[in-house]
C-alpha cells in the first residue's frame, strides 16, 4: 500500500496576486504579530537566512497557524512589504485628494510626507533586505517596488496632471517625470541614511530637503516658452 503524499500544490507566484490577498487593510491582531515578528526575523537573518519556523517561534505561533495564514515564505516576505508600506499611506492619498491645495503646496506636502515614510526604520529596513537578496532573488526587489516607489510615483502623477493644468509643468514623458521625482526626492539623503552612514534626519530637515528637491523638479520641467522652442528649432 503507497504512501499518502502530503506535498503541497505549487504555490500561486507572489507577482501574480493582488496587495488585498497578501495584507488586507485592517489586518488582524495575529496577522500583524506574525508580520511584527517576520521583520524582526527578516532584518538579522535576510531572507535566504530567515526561516519559517523561526518566525513562527518569534511570533509564538504554531507551524501550521503561520502557513494556514502565509502558504510560503515569499508569500509571507510579499505580505510583510505590503503591511509594512501601507502604514502611513491615507495621508499621502489624503493630500492627493485634497482639492482646496494649490497644486505646489499639494506637492510639497505630498513630497514630504513621503519622503517621511520612506524613512521610517522599519521601512529602511524592508528596503536593506530586498537589496541585499537582489542578486541572488531579484523578484524581491520587483516586490518591494510594486509596494513602494511604484505606488509613491503613481499617486505623484495625479499632483503632475494638476501642476500641467495650471501651467506649471509641461511632461512629454511620464516614465521620465516620475523617475526624475523620486530621484531628486531621495537624493544623498535618503541614501545616507539608508546606509547608517548618518541618523535619521529630523522631520524638519527631511522637509526642507523635499522642498527643495520639488523646487528642483519644478524648474526642470517648467514649461518652454514658444520664442525658445524657436531658437531651438
Amino acid at each position: 500500500m503507497g504512501t499518502k503524499s502530503t506535498m503541497k500544490p505549487p504555490a500561486k507566484p507572489a507577482r501574480d496576486k493582488p496587495a488585498s490577498e497578501f495584507a488586507p487593510a485592517r489586518p488582524d491582531v495575529r496577522d500583524e504579530e506574525i508580520l511584527r515578528a517576520a521583520l524582526e526575523v527578516f532584518s538579522e537573518k535576510g531572507f535566504h537566512g530567515a526561516t519559517m519556523l523561526e518566525v513562527a517561534n518569534r511570533a509564538r505561533a504554531s507551524k501550521s497557524t503561520l502557513y494556514m495564514r502565509f502558504e510560503n515564505k515569499e508569500v509571507l516576505f510579499t505580505a510583510l512589504i505590503a503591511w509594512g508600506t501601507r502604514q502611513g499611506t491615507e495621508a499621502l492619498e489624503a493630500i492627493v485628494r485634497d482639492d482646496t491645495l494649490d497644486p505646489l503646496t499639494a506637492l510639497h506636502r505630498y513630497a514630504a510626507c513621503l519622503l517621511r515614510l520612506m524613512m521610517q526604520p522599519d521601512k529602511l529596513a524592508l528596503f536593506r533586505i530586498a537589496l541585499g537578496e537582489g542578486d541572488r532573488l531579484p523578484e524581491l526587489g520587483k516586490i518591494f517596488s510594486r509596494f513602494t516607489r511604484d505606488h509613491g510615483v503613481k499617486l505623484g502623477h495625479v499632483l503632475a496632471t494638476r501642476l500641467v493644468r495650471e501651467g506649471l509643468i509641461e511632461i512629454d514623458n511620464p516614465d521620465d517625470y516620475g523617475h526624475s521625482f523620486m530621484g531628486l526626492l531621495q537624493g544623498e539623503l535618503y541614501l545616507a541614511t539608508l546606509l547608517g552612514t548618518i541618523p535619521r534626519p529630523s522631520d524638519k530637515a527631511i522637509e526642507h530637503h523635499a522642498r527643495r528637491a520639488m523646487a528642483r523638479l519644478i524648474r526642470a520641467f517648467a514649461p518652454i516658452r514658444k520664442s525658445s522652442r524657436a531658437r531651438q528649432s
